[in-house]
């Protein structure tokens, strides 16, 4: 027969016996944690058309970029959808989407206005030079 001593609890000590010592031994900090806004002891909630509000602004601003006729559009629906989203939720009225439609509005109706000016004057243009010849 195989004896073989049976061990007894208080043969190995946790340190010793490669474990690390519990946390609560003042060895180890708690973790980091990031700071929560909390509202009346409650976690406060984000408005829900926030992130459509910067798509919308962005968007909008694209034009800059060159995307003159797909940046405006994107930016007037995400700006509207935004808007919606926030005022359902018992938000405010969005501001970044406010601003994403109206200037997409704007950016929209100069391109429109910068088409027909160019339409006309091409058909100005030709119908003096049949005209002159």
């Amino acid at each position: 027969m195989n004896a073989t001593p049976t061990p007894t609890p208080d043969q190995f000590d946790q340190t010793s016996a490669g474990q690390y010592p519990h946390p609560s031994a003042g060895q180890y900090e708690a973790p980091q944690s990031y700071p929560t806004q909390y509202c009346n002891g409650q976690r406060a909630e984000e408005d829900p058309g926030k992130v459509l509000g910067i798509v919308s602004l962005v968007a909008t601003l694209s034009t800059f970029l060159g995307f003159n006729f797909i940046g405006p559009v994107v930016g007037i629906i995400t700006g509207h959808m935004a808007r919606k989203r926030s005022q359902e939720a018992g938000f405010g009225d969005n501001e970044m989407g406010k601003w994403g439609f109206i200037l997409g509005l704007v950016f929209l109706g100069l391109l429109v206005l910068g088409w027909a000016l160019g339409i006309s004057f091409g058909i100005v243009g030709g119908l003096a030079s049949l005209m002159a010849g």
